[in-house]
């Protein structure tokens, strides 16, 4: 079962820019980025109601004694969908793809920075691989002077987006042995929508532009299941398969995406985008190669 929530989770995720593209004729990024953390809220309290689970006894213990953790995980998480959704709303459906490599990249980072975890060649191979990858989708064959413009904005958005969601689940990692991962990612998505709301609240976007269709709401609904769901699955996936496994079946999302993106919206997607895509899941295959590491 791990391997079919992971493959979930993929599909779950890949449909973020779809969403984005369906809520934000009605409602600003700010006000996008709310609803997701809200929603999905609403998401988890539900299956903590239904499957009737209580707090741990050392609950309120280990909340003092890590508050700071729960504060900069709320936080790294509103920043990368603050600037993802923010995107989203001005470019392609599919554009967040580049947040997977860029994730991956900030996590061996910190494992060998932080973690001190041992590299190998291999590894490194795979780093160079998704930089590469980045940089061949960043580039979609423009000419200079439009590349160093808005798509240098977006694909910065999307690098900073996914260094956000790194330093997120790098923050699970660290609350994993002390918090049951439902009740941390409750607490971080909450904290996460009120300060989100501060945002829209402070500009007046609270509400919509028009009266939202049905197509709207539904994505507003969907977008918040993706979220909640989608890291429950994730969570319940990790301790059932491989652990090299889990980001290279992530990585599939990047393929739905495009094929949304077609399939729904007609956007265009160029070989150097397929190029850059190939190129970086190959080099997060590679990452995930069991190879003999070497101390760096």
């Amino acid at each position: 079962m791990g391997y079919v929530y992971l493959v979930m989770v993929a599909l779950f995720f890949s449909f973020g820019g779809t969403s984005v593209k369906l809520i934000r004729p009605y409602f600003s990024p700010y006000m996008i980025t709310f609803l997701r953390f809200f929603v999905a809220v609403l998401w988890l309290t539900g299956i903590k109601l239904l499957k009737r689970q209580r707090l741990r006894a050392d609950f309120w213990e280990n909340l003092k004694k890590h508050w700071k953790w729960l504060v900069f995980g709320a936080c790294a998480k509103l920043a990368a969908y603050l600037m993802e959704n923010a995107a989203l709303s001005v470019g392609v459906s599919y554009g967040n793809i580049l947040t997977q490599p860029a994730q991956m990249i900030l996590l061996t980072i910190l494992g060998v920075t932080v973690l001190k975890e041992k590299m190998s060649g291999a590894k490194w191979a795979g780093v160079a691989c998704c930089v590469s990858g980045i940089l061949l989708i960043s580039w979609n064959g423009l000419p200079l002077d439009a590349l160093v413009g808005e798509q240098l904005t977006l694909t910065l958005l999307y690098i900073f987006s996914g260094c956000g969601a790194g330093l997120f689940v790098f923050t699970q990692k660290k609350l994993a042995r002390d918090f049951d991962i439902l009740d941390s990612n409750l607490c971080m998505f909450a904290l996460a929508a009120a300060l989100a709301l501060m945002f829209p609240a402070a500009r007046g976007e609270i509400l919509p532009k028009a009266a939202p269709d049905f197509a709207c709401i539904a994505a507003v609904i969907w977008y918040g299941f993706v979220t909640g769901i989608g890291f429950y699955l994730n969570a319940k996936a990790i301790p059932l398969v491989p652990f090299r496994m889990v980001a290279l079946l992530q990585s599939t999302m990047v393929f739905f995406a495009l094929a949304w993106g077609i399939l729904f919206f007609q956007e265009p997607v160029s070989v150097w985008i397929i190029s850059g895509t190939v190129l970086f899941v190959i080099g997060i295959v590679v990452m995930q190669h069991k190879g003999k590491a070497k101390s760096v």
